[in-house]
């Protein structure tokens, strides 16, 4: 038995044509793509994030160990974890160590944490000129002038570590273009 004849609504009700259901996700997928922000711009701002953290809290937990010992505990750049590095190599990573009265570099014994930071390919983080180390005293303070710590891509400077006279660790938030030596 024949069906009935649809309605006339109906019969012209047939959906969409592939063209159609084509261009709909074109124009959607454009949409998304302008509504999204830079990703690059973002991992760039976590990246910087991360590093200003890991250094804060390697340089309060330095100071913190030099009041519990009631000793020097120095804190410097260093690319293979157990010598010291000059002041252009923290992007390699630092090591925090039992520093005492001489100056002489680090025994493998006195080191209390290394922290191996490779930066991606475009990264620095840059000491002072003339620091290429921070020393804490039995109390907490610091040695020397203010150490800034800057962390920059490409010469942008994205983020910086300071750390006073007294031992105070303040991080700032930066987006500075040219903010860096190169």
């Amino acid at each position: 038995m024949p069906l009935p004849p649809l309605p006339a609504p109906l019969r012209r009700l047939r959906g969409w044509s592939l063209i159609e259901t084509m261009v709909a996700l074109l124009v959607l997928g454009v949409a998304c793509a302008l509504a999204l922000p830079d990703t690059r711009a973002l991992l760039d701002r976590q990246r910087a994030a991360g590093a200003r953290r890991m250094l804060s809290t390697d340089l309060a937990f330095a100071r913190l160990a030099a009041i519990q010992r009631h000793t020097e505990v120095g804190v410097c750049a260093s690319t293979d974890g157990r010598h010291c590095a000059g002041p252009e190599a923290w992007a390699d990573g630092w090591i925090v160590y039992v520093a005492g009265r001489d100056r002489a570099p680090p025994a493998a014994a006195d080191i209390l944490r290394h922290q191996a930071w490779r930066a991606p390919p475009g990264w620095r983080i840059v000491g002072s000129a003339g620091r290429s180390r921070l020393r804490y005293q039995g109390d907490g303070r610091a040695y020397g002038s203010n150490l800034s710590l800057r962390i920059c891509r490409h010469g942008h400077l994205l983020g910086r570590v300071v750390v006073s006279n007294t031992g105070r660790v303040r991080s700032e938030v930066h987006d500075t273009p040219g903010g860096c030596p190169h």
